[in-house]
């Protein structure tokens, strides 16, 4: 944990080398530890970090790996923030109705559980209004609506195949 927590300063800083070496360490030890909790945070940290660097597949594979860990271990709160970090690579995809159904998936996950323990040792990805008027302004009213809609009428398992099926629309 404290190779994520000394990364999460250096990716403040710009340092997104720096932190994607600690994070990596920290998942090493996290795996080597058996320790979900430790995973959890290491992927999305280093997801972030790979993301900054501007490796987006490397990113999206990590943001899987922890969305089917949350998944497995019905971690909905952890599953909701993977959700909303994955709707951020889509929109950086210029896919922005993927987005906004991602983000509405994890929107509906955290009213359902609250808030859980990950947004205690992670940053979380960018998800509030000024995120969604943002992609809201990329395309159509109805088209956001649509999106919207499909994104939080899935649940767990749908929204878990939506976020991995790349070839998805709403």
């Amino acid at each position: 944990m404290a190779s994520n927590f000394i990364g999460q300063i250096k990716l403040s800083r710009g340092d997104h080398h720096g932190a994607a070496g600690l994070f990596t360490d920290g998942l090493s030890a996290a795996h080597h530890a058996a320790d979900r909790f430790a995973t959890l945070i290491s992927l999305y940290d280093l997801a972030r970090s790979r993301q900054e660097q501007g490796d987006l597949d490397d990113a999206a594979d990590l943001l899987r790996q922890g969305l089917l860990l949350a998944a497995e271990a019905g971690d909905e709160p952890s599953l909701a923030y993977y959700l909303e970090a994955m709707a951020g690579l889509a929109a950086r995809h210029d896919r922005p109705r993927r987005a906004i159904a991602l983000l509405a998936a994890a929107s509906a996950r955290l009213e359902a559980t609250g808030s859980g323990w990950l947004h205690a040792y992670v940053p979380r990805a960018p998800h509030g209004p000024d995120t969604l008027a943002g992609l809201r302004a990329r395309g159509a009213d109805a088209d956001f609506q649509q999106a919207w809609t499909h994104g939080r009428s899935l649940t767990v398992p749908g929204a878990v195949r939506y976020a991995l099926d790349q070839q998805e629309q709403p």
